[in-house]
C-alpha cells in the first residue's frame, strides 16, 4: 500500500486515477451495483482497495505482462 496516496477517493479523483467515468459511478449507485462505497454526510467517496479488489474481481482472463 502506497502511503503517500489518499486512501478515501472522490468521483473526479476515481475517474482520474482508474479511469471510470463520475456518472458511470453515480449511476451504478443508484442501481445498488459497482464499487462499494463511504458515505459521510453527502460525500461519496472510495476506497482505494475496494477499488482494487473490484478491478481484479471483474478482469476477464488470466493475461501475463512477463
Amino acid at each position: 500500500m502506497q502511503e503517500n496516496k489518499p486512501q478515501l477517493l472522490c468521483e473526479k479523483e476515481v475517474q482520474r486515477e482508474y479511469g471510470l467515468n463520475a456518472r458511470t459511478l453515480q449511476r451504478e449507485r443508484s442501481l445498488g451495483t459497482g464499487v462499494p462505497y463511504v458515505k459521510m454526510g453527502r460525500r461519496v467517496l472510495y476506497k482505494r482497495v475496494d477499488l482494487d479488489k473490484f478491478i481484479e474481481k471483474h478482469t476477464v482472463g488470466d493475461y501475463r505482462y512477463d
